[in-house]
């Protein structure tokens, strides 16, 4: 039933069911939450993210960010976040194995995925794939495939890549309009689900290879 969402993690299938943005669940009722799930590299704009939280809780003074992953700006990042003030409202959850991932995307208000500039870089954006499979909101920069995947407005939000006052700005009025945030996050659900369900790349995969599989191949039953 590819209606279940399954997004192809890294180290396995990641499993959302139907309507997830109706089982989110929050650490705080009233805490706006942003979420960044990956690798703590330098490649990920960690340190936008950080700055930009900053100016978020400058107006949204309940806000929290919440770090799921692990690397080797993670002391960098940590104690950026105390430096300018923020620390306190920085939860990081570590490294964790790839079935505690969904929870932690459904405590979620926003995701996000602040790329600095990646002239020339090739990447993979499986993280932003996930927080669609998860019904989240999306606020991205806008490089690589990113704009195509999130079609501005639509599916998601983008952001010019290093520009930590965008970003701030771009969550800050998510944070003020639930409307906006549920509408991107059921039509984020929708386009992870018609468009990067793992049978449907798959079958997309072996398209371009010029194997057609008759429509109903690769259905569950039940």
């Amino acid at each position: 039933d590819s209606s279940r969402g399954r997004v192809h993690g890294r180290q396995g299938a990641l499993h959302f069911g139907r309507d997830t943005s109706a089982r989110r669940v929050r650490q705080d009722a009233t805490a706006f939450t942003v979420l960044f799930v990956g690798t703590l590299k330098p490649w990920h704009g960690l340190d936008v993210l950080v700055d930009a939280f900053a100016g978020v809780r400058d107006r949204v003074p309940d806000a929290r960010l919440l770090l799921v992953g692990d690397g080797p700006e993670r002391e960098a990042v940590l104690a950026r976040a105390d430096a300018i003030g923020v620390g306190d409202a920085v939860e990081h959850a570590g490294a964790v194995p790839p079935s505690d991932v969904p929870p932690l995307l459904l405590r979620a208000d926003v995701a996000v995925a602040p790329y600095p500039p990646l002239d020339g870089f090739y990447f993979s954006p499986l993280k932003v794939y996930e927080y669609l499979a998860a019904g989240l909101p999306v606020v991205a920069s806008a490089v690589g495939e990113l704009p195509g995947v999130l079609e501005h407005g639509r599916v998601g939000v983008l952001v010019p890549p290093g520009d930590a006052a965008a970003l701030a700005d771009t969550l800050v009025a998510l944070a003020r309009d639930d409307d906006r945030r549920a509408a991107l996050g059921a039509r984020a659900r929708e386009v992870a689900v018609e468009r990067h369900d793992w049978s449907v790349v798959v079958r997309r995969a072996l398209g371009f290879a010029g194997v057609r599989l008759p429509e109903h191949a690769g259905a569950r039953r039940g």
